[in-house]
């Protein structure tokens, strides 16, 4: 299971030793060829996207403004919709089945529901979005992780991060937003970050020092994200294809043992490509956003 409670305690050696893994990996290679199909994003006309967006008059909760403003409004509502917990995850991992099952019985979900979640609400307004699941180096076993959201911003050219399990997302030292990769660079420099001041686990202040330099700075060492982003992409189920793109540095090891890794569990085929290429990894989206 991918769990994600843990950045609220302090690290220990071995969470220390985990970080200091990141800040050593070698530089990706940026001459690799990809060879990996490349990534789609559903229409938010798709009638499954729009009757997510009817439901829940998405529309109105986004509101006017700039696309940051739009999306930050979106991410703050979901935050607020379902709650973290670590608990198994829901047979059905759909946005709508997520919320109502949280509505009737009161249970929240684990980073990586909450994040397919939230792609599909981003999706459904429009936006290119990413679930991005991160692992540590630690081998063989990827020792939890945590899952989070790349959200493509055309009026910035850029994808942006966010996380609808603290509603957290992360600027620079000039109030620019930052993208996945960048906290990611950043945490390689040790340069300055800032987390928005909303972000929040179970309605307590998420510490930047924490959440950042801790526990991300210890899961950003593998990088995952399915390659079709769409309505219902990751139910496991009889006959389904999943595919996924995973992000490592040059040499590094990659455990066997996740769920993400090329298999065949209950006759759900899983195939994952590998890349060491951040540029083809984080290509940008051939179709601006939908306004």
């Amino acid at each position: 299971m991918i769990t994600s409670a843990a950045f609220a305690q302090k690290p220990g050696k071995e969470k220390l030793l985990q970080i200091s893994q990141l800040k050593k990996t070698a530089p990706y290679d940026t001459t690799q060829q990809q060879t990996f199909p490349v990534f789609t994003y559903q229409s938010p006309e798709d009638p499954a996207l729009k009757t997510l967006r009817d439901t829940y008059q998405l529309d109105s909760i986004a509101g006017q403004g700039s696309e940051t403003e739009r999306a930050i409004r979106l991410l703050e509502w979901f935050h607020n919709q379902v709650p973290h917990e670590d608990v198994r995850s829901l047979p059905v991992l759909t946005a709508r089945y997520i919320i109502d099952t949280y509505r009737e019985k009161k249970v929240g979900q684990g980073c990586y529901p909450l994040s397919i979640a939230m792609n599909e609400i981003f999706l459904s307004m429009g936006f290119k979005s990413r679930s991005v699941i991160c692992f540590s180096s630690k081998y063989p076993e990827p020792d939890g992780g945590h899952v989070i959201n790349a959200v493509y911003i055309s009026s910035l050219h850029k994808w942006i991060y966010m996380d609808p399990q603290d509603n957290a997302y992360v600027k620079d030292e000039k109030g620019n937003f930052l993208s996945v990769e960048e906290v990611r660079e950043r945490l390689v420099n040790g340069k300055p970050m800032y987390l928005n001041a909303s972000a929040n686990y179970h309605q307590v202040p998420t510490k930047k020092e924490q959440y950042l330099y801790e526990f991300m700075g210890e899961h950003m060492y593998r990088l995952i994200c399915p390659v079709n982003s769409e309505y219902d992409s990751q139910t496991r189920s009889a006959g389904k294809l999943l595919q996924y793109v995973e992000l490592l540095p040059p040499g590094s090891k990659d455990p066997a043992v996740d769920m993400f890794e090329t298999s065949v569990r209950g006759n759900t085929k899983v195939i994952t490509y590998h890349t060491n290429n951040n540029r083809v990894f984080w290509q940008l989206p051939s179709v601006e956003n939908r306004q």
